[in-house]
């Protein structure tokens, strides 16, 4: 049977469920990290995204929609039935977030493209009834039977899967019918990115390469990816924590917003993910990128990313890897942030 209309908004507002994590110690490392020869230059946070949100939020119809046919909303109840309760590795994660708040919010932008183009997708009469699961009365054609046509009408938003060249799991969000990568999700394991790391990465001023700062070093990882994806739009996720990015065109500033808890409400972050996949499309009302960094608000003459000493050394079984000097900090390796040997997400 067809879903019953849906209201974006609230539908979008629920909180994303507690999941607990449970990575193992270590995951390997693949050597020092090489020299980053991008085009950054600052960085700086995003002030008011609570309040973007939330006002953009109040420009989206507050009726009942119908759904797309094809492209359906989950069901939180059902979804959170089918995801693993504890996140024990990369693909766990991968999991989680594309059967669940990867899901909804393509299914709503699609729902919104519907009503936006004053399309009421499905078919129609008796035999959209038919298609869409009633009770046949035997008139239909056989291969309407038992499926629901295709709605080309919409192109459906979907997120594709996908892996950096360096192994990292990744979801780029697409439309049918496309190979733009309009904005791309980029995951962290907790147990090498730490909310000390996630504190250093969301900071203001000039950028500075740093092997010895995993926030350093994340930031020419994002950088490189939305550069590759030839998007400028990016969230960074560990599921616990979400953080919405941009670059600006020239590349040369980034900008990023407060972390964001799993739970949060008011708005929630499915809500703002809609808006940021929302504004990264290029949809009216969206997020503008500013002009240049002068219209930041750059933290004087703060030194950001220094070298972090509590960093973590790579585990190999049961006994840390300590540096020959444990004064000197440990240059990162790849696979302390990059899983490299993460697996296709189910």
């Amino acid at each position: 049977m067809p879903q019953p209309t849906v209201e974006i908004v609230p539908y979008l507002a629920t909180p994303l469920p507690p999941l607990r994590e449970s990575y193992p110690p270590g995951t390997g490392g693949t050597g020092p990290r090489s020299e980053f020869k991008g085009a950054l230059k600052t960085v700086d946070v995003i002030k008011g995204l609570e309040g973007d949100v939330e006002k953009y939020l109040k420009t989206i119809p507050n009726e009942p929609i119908h759904p797309h046919p094809t492209h359906k909303y989950p069901k939180f109840v059902q979804a959170m039935s089918t995801i693993p309760q504890v996140i024990k590795s990369p693909t766990d994660l991968q999991t989680c977030l594309s059967t669940l708040p990867l899901a909804g919010v393509s299914s709503m932008l699609t729902t919104l493209d519907c009503k936006e183009a004053g399309i009421e997708p499905g078919p129609k009469g008796a035999q959209g009834m038919d298609a869409a699961g009633y009770e046949s009365d035997g008139g239909e054609e056989a291969e309407t039977r038992g499926h629901v046509p295709k709605d080309d009408r919409v192109k459906p938003w979907y997120w594709q899967y996908s892996k950096s060249p360096m192994g990292s799991g990744e979801f780029l969000l697409m439309q049918k019918g496309s190979d733009k990568v309009h904005l791309v999700v980029r995951t962290v394991n907790s147990a090498a990115f730490s909310g000390h790391d996630w504190e250093e990465y969301v900071v203001s001023g000039d950028y500075r390469y740093n092997t010895k700062s995993k926030a350093s070093w994340y930031w020419s990882r994002t950088y490189g990816a939305t550069t590759r994806l030839d998007c400028t739009h990016y969230v960074l996720t560990d599921w616990q924590r979400w953080a919405f990015g941009v670059f600006d065109e020239s590349r040369a500033h980034g900008y990023v917003s407060d972390v964001w808890a799993y739970d949060k409400t008011g708005p929630s972050v499915m809500q703002a993910l809609f808006y940021w996949a929302r504004s990264a499309i290029g949809k009216p009302n969206g997020f503008q990128i500013p002009s240049s960094s002068s219209e930041s608000s750059k933290s004087g003459d703060k030194e950001i990313f220094t070298d972090n000493p509590a960093r973590r050394s790579s585990i190999s079984g049961t006994k840390p890897r300590t540096p020959k000097d444990p004064r000197k900090v440990k240059a990162a390796n790849e696979s302390d942030i990059e899983e490299s040997d993460a697996e296709d997400a189910a």
